[in-house]
This record gives structure tokens, C-alpha cells and sequence, in this order.
């Protein structure tokens, strides 16, 4: 029979240490198995935490569907925006059906005060500017009667407003707003 605990005794051999029933060791292996644990959990999180943010970050963006058809750049302070005109809804005027130049800016994103309060210049796909004949740029207010055709589109005004022929722009391709004064 052991003299001490954590001795065991067999006829066969000699007095063997049983480290199973040591407090020492027995604190040790809880620890262990506490650190095993947090790791365990740790690394359960870091999963977890991946995969929420998979759900957030995308490694592949697809492309967005391209637009086809006739198309106007707007460009006003540092923004360029391409307003696709067959998306906007067409109207009818005594000139026929068109978009309405308003739209257009409000679908680039400006607002109708900001349109108000901005002057703006017109050019066409060949690169002639209303301003260039010495048409100056209209004020915001004015572009309420402002049409573009949808065969070719060509800018066209509101007969109300008597503008000369540089401001009836062909082929209309980009609207340059600055500030009004």
C-alpha cells in the first residue's frame, strides 16, 4: 500500500509517482484546457466575424448593366454625370414629342434650386458651344422650356422665349453648368 498519496504500489515494481491524482498537475491540465478553450472560442469568432463581413465586402463586383442608346453628359463644379435620356419619360410639346431639359439635370442629380440659381452652356457632338458665337450662358430658369428631340437630339427652345439660333445646339452631346452670378 502507498505510504503517500500519488503512490502506487505493485509487488513487480518500485514506488511509481501517479501524477493523475497531484493538485499541481491537475492545475496545470485545467489551465491548459482553459487556454484550449479560449482559443477555440477565439477562433470560432474570427469565423464568424469573417464571414459577416464576406456579407458586406464583395471580391467580385459584376458589371452594371450597360445603357444603350442616346446619352448627355452633365457636368457641373467636379461632377460629370451621364444621363441616358431613354430612360426619362418623353412629353409632348407643340414641337412634338422630347425629353425635357429639365429632367435631364434632375436626373444627373442637381437639384431645381441649384439648377435655378446656375447658368449653363451647351455643346454638341462636334464640339460647338452655344457660348462660342457669343450666345452667353442661360440662367436656370429659362431651361424649363428647353426640349431635346429624341431624332438626333437636338436642343430646342420654347418659342416664348425668342433665343437666337446658337443657343438651338445639334446633336446635342454635353450641358455645362457653373454658377450663376
Amino acid at each position: 500500500m502507498p505510504s503517500r498519496p500519488g503512490l502506487v504500489h505493485k509487488d513487480t515494481r518500485k514506488n511509481v509517482y501517479d501524477h493523475r491524482k497531484d493538485s499541481k498537475w491537475k492545475a496545470a491540465v485545467s489551465e491548459t484546457d482553459s487556454i484550449k478553450r479560449m482559443l477555440l472560442c477565439l477562433i470560432l469568432a474570427l469565423a464568424f466575424a469573417a464571414c459577416d463581413l464576406r456579407q458586406d465586402i464583395s471580391f467580385y463586383d459584376p458589371p452594371e448593366e450597360a445603357w444603350e442608346g442616346p446619352s448627355v453628359a452633365v457636368l457641373w463644379e467636379e461632377n460629370e454625370v451621364e444621363v441616358f435620356v431613354d430612360s426619362l419619360d418623353k412629353v409632348v410639346v407643340e414641337e412634338g414629342t422630347v425629353w425635357l431639359l429639365w429632367d435631364i439635370l434632375l436626373a444627373a442629380g442637381l437639384k431645381a434650386e441649384d439648377i435655378s440659381s446656375m447658368r449653363f452652356d451647351f455643346e454638341s457632338a462636334d464640339g460647338f458651344r452655344a457660348s462660342s458665337k457669343g450666345c452667353t450662358p442661360l440662367q436656370g430658369e429659362s431651361l424649363a422650356l428647353g426640349y431635346v428631340d429624341p431624332e438626333g437630339l437636338n436642343l430646342r427652345w420654347d418659342s416664348s422665349l425668342g433665343l437666337r439660333g446658337c443657343y438651338w445646339v445639334t446633336r446635342l452631346a454635353r450641358i455645362l453648368g457653373e454658377p450663376g452670378l
